[in-house]
């Protein structure tokens, strides 16, 4: 009877020291959750003080790159700005490259590109189209010849070689709006632009024919 009393107190005594035990690792969790509660709360109150963000991902830090060509174009088409009249708006050809309000080609074989803007001139007693011919001296760019422009709108702008003698000759076509369109040639002589050939067309252009 007494190693039964002697097996029951033990027993009774080995549960009191795991309960206590297993009280004290709750209290050291429950601690534990608190201090990392804390920590998550300060953390986010100083985030929002320093006015920081959650920084971006490798994804988000990726940006797709800007051609070379885009940036010289931008580069040129504001120094060429700078030499029209305040009021020149710049017209884009409805035929070639979208977005393109500047052509380029070499007309005088020189190896270095003129460059040509289309633009609709309202600083003068109504709006007229007129077209200008840029060339680089020194590393500026000068107007070297300008040419009136008729017709509604711009349809075509480039510099092929029409003639095939190896030098790119100037195409402008112009919209002349129930009567089609109208189509003139030039070429550079003296730094000047000379019509050698005038014609009518009708739909997309082709200089071919």
């Amino acid at each position: 009877m007494m190693n039964f009393n002697y097996f029951i107190t033990t027993l009774w005594a080995d549960t009191i020291k795991i309960d206590t035990n297993l009280g004290r690792l709750g209290k050291m969790i429950i601690n534990m959750l608190h201090k990392l509660n804390r920590a998550g709360i300060m953390v986010t109150l100083l985030l929002m003080l320093g006015g920081c963000s959650i920084p971006a991902t490798p994804i988000d830090m990726i940006k797709p790159p800007v051609s070379v060509s885009s940036l010289e174009r931008d580069e040129v088409s504001q120094e060429l700005m700078k030499l029209l009249p305040d009021q020149a708006q710049l017209i884009v050809p409805m035929q070639g490259e979208q977005g393109q309000d500047i052509s380029f080609g070499d007309m005088d074989g020189d190896g270095i590109n003129e460059a040509l803007i289309v633009y609709e001139d309202s600083s003068t007693s109504g709006k007229a189209l007129k077209a200008a011919l840029f060339k680089q001296f020194d590393n500026s760019w000068r107007i070297v010849s300008e040419i009136k422009g008729f017709g509604y709108g711009l349809e075509y702008a480039g510099f092929p070689d029409i003639n095939h003698d190896g030098r790119q000759e100037l195409a402008l076509g112009w919209s002349l709006g129930a009567a089609g369109n109208g189509l003139n040639i030039y070429e550079l002589s003296n730094d000047q632009l000379e019509l050698i050939q005038k014609k009518e067309y009708h739909g997309n252009l082709d200089l071919d024919n």
